[in-house]
């Protein structure tokens, strides 16, 4: 930086080999080192932060280089910089070499603290970066330097991230570790003694991790720490109050939480509830618990529903929903839902016709009453604790008060949907299916509810629809597109008078 020249700029680049070939060795051990360790187990995740380590230290030596030169004989900077600003970057490339003097590349190491002083120390230089940046020009007198220089920041925060996952795993990061040690700190006497689990991996990226009472995340579950974007933390909480003032029995406690609105993550700690979801039993072959579990859920949801009880008729809005996310079952499977047919001088109507049918039968039909509803009733939100004989409701953001209508058709499309193809198998989950809508039916029936086939019809086509933007397998996606289908032009077809009289085809769609 002082003494810019193309021959120094030559010799860095020339090294650049030397990067690569400890990169490769850290690669392959690596790979040998995992084969013998348990996926998830502390061995495993020191191991591949460990290589996330050589990796981001490889891409900050890229990024030195870059900035030194572009290209070998052009230097970054003008030939006689002025020295008042590049002082200031090169104090900011101290602080950067002070933190890697921080790196231990040794998996057997606590290196918690170095993660967080690389985290804190990188905050600051961030920040002094920024206000190097002149009024008129955000990239300062130096843009190459200044790109760089944010960007080995950038990469130095992932470093430190890295570091903490070597002893939590990947739940754990910068961004979480002081919310999470508070949570931990606040439900165990015992500082510092706490460990992170990661307990899912959600299509949005956000952690859903357990707090448990050993370092190595091997102890007992404390507490769910679940993270996400404020307003779904926060309906997630409203989700929680409005099921603790209706029926507390199933929902988890809220111990903590964390939400500012102009934060892009917001997360939460709430109370673990034992037991085994429904999706678990299923794919384990616990036909016998499944079964207790969804008896359960029967009692436990005509409970509900009388205590929620209110007279409001209401409109769900099916087909609504649907078209909000018709666009990403597009971006998936693009030809699936397709326009107007013409089949041997037969016209079959357009999937978008078919839903504004629906659309209008729906306004003339409303749900006589509303109740209090999960929203998202789906496989892996039904838990079951079979030593206490309790179930549990867990994500509860989209809780409201609506046609007990959606959370049957979900569940029974999550049960279809679920990756299981073995003949045997997949004929008992048809038979929970069945169990759930006899109850359904049987609660509709005492309720003089008229329309809850037809409801439950247009319901069903809404959840098969919008279910195969998950499903990446052509052939079972179509199986479901068939059904949203076959279900809409069936009630399309019917007159108003029989409205009241049409039956589910039960047997017809759930089989296969």
């Amino acid at each position: 930086m002082t003494s810019p020249a193309a021959p120094l700029a030559e010799r860095l680049w020339g090294r650049q080999g030397y990067r690569k070939t400890l990169l490769e060795k850290v690669e392959q051990a690596v790979a040998l080192d995992v084969q013998r360790r348990k996926v998830d187990g502390r061995g495993f995740q020191q191991s591949k932060s460990l290589e996330s380590v050589a990796r981001l230290l490889d891409q900050i030596g890229r990024a030195c280089t870059e900035f030194t030169a572009l290209v070998p004989d052009q230097p970054a900077l003008p030939a006689e910089p002025p020295a008042k600003h590049l002082a200031d970057y090169a104090k900011l490339i101290r602080r950067i070499r002070k933190s890697l003097s921080l790196v231990a590349i040794d998996p057997a190491q606590s290196t918690t603290r170095q993660g967080l002083k690389i985290g804190r120390q990188t905050a600051k230089s961030l920040r002094r970066l920024n206000d190097l940046a002149t009024a008129d020009n955000h990239t300062g007198p130096f843009p190459v330097l200044h790109f760089q220089i944010a960007r080995m920041l950038g990469l130095l925060n992932d470093l430190a991230d890295a570091l903490l996952a070597a002893n939590f795993g990947p739940a754990v990061r910068l961004q979480n570790y002081k919310q999470l040690k508070q949570a931990a700190h606040a439900l165990t006497s015992e500082a510092g003694s706490f460990g992170v689990e990661r307990l899912a991996l959600t299509r949005s990226g956000s952690t859903i991790a357990g707090l448990t009472t050993e370092p190595t995340g091997s102890g007992d579950i404390m507490a769910v720490y679940k993270e996400g974007q404020p307003h779904k933390v926060k309906e997630e909480i409203d989700g929680v109050d409005q099921w603790k003032k209706v029926f507390p029995k199933v929902a988890p406690s809220v111990l903590s939480h964390d939400i500012h609105a102009d934060d892009r993550l917001a997360s939460m700690v709430i109370e673990h509830l034992p037991g085994t979801t429904l999706e678990a039993l299923i794919l384990n072959g616990q036909w016998s618990m499944a079964s207790q579990l969804l008896k359960k859920l029967e009692k436990t949801l005509r409970k509900i529903w009388k205590a929620s009880h209110t007279r409001e008729r209401c409109l769900p809005g099916y087909m609504q929903q649907l078209a909000s996310r018709l666009p990403d079952v597009r971006q998936t499977h693009s030809s699936l839902f397709n326009g107007r047919q013409i089949l041997c001088g037969l016209t079959r109507p357009g999937f978008e016709t078919l839903m504004q049918q629906a659309t209008e039968l729906e306004n003339r039909c409303p749900a006589p009453f509303s109740v209090l509803i999960h929203g998202d009733f789906n496989v892996d939100n039904l838990l079951f604790d079979d030593a206490k004989n309790r179930i549990y409701f867990i994500d509860l953001h989209r809780a409201s008060y609506s046609d007990y209508v959606q959370d049957i058709s979900v569940l029974m499309v999550s049960v279809y949907r679920m990756p299981v193809v073995e003949a045997a198998r997949r004929a008992r989950m048809m038979e929970l299916v069945r169990q759930l809508y006899r109850f359904a039916r049987r609660f509709a029936r005492s309720r003089e509810d008229d329309t809850f086939d037809l409801r439950l019809a247009i319901a069903l086509a809404r959840s098969f629809a919008t279910s195969t933007r998950f499903i990446y397998d052509r052939k079972f996606a179509e199986k479901l597109a068939f059904r949203a289908r076959y279900l809409l032009e069936a009630v399309a077809q019917l007159p108003v008078d029989a409205l009241p009289r049409y039956q589910l085809p039960l047997e017809e769609i759930f089989s296969d």
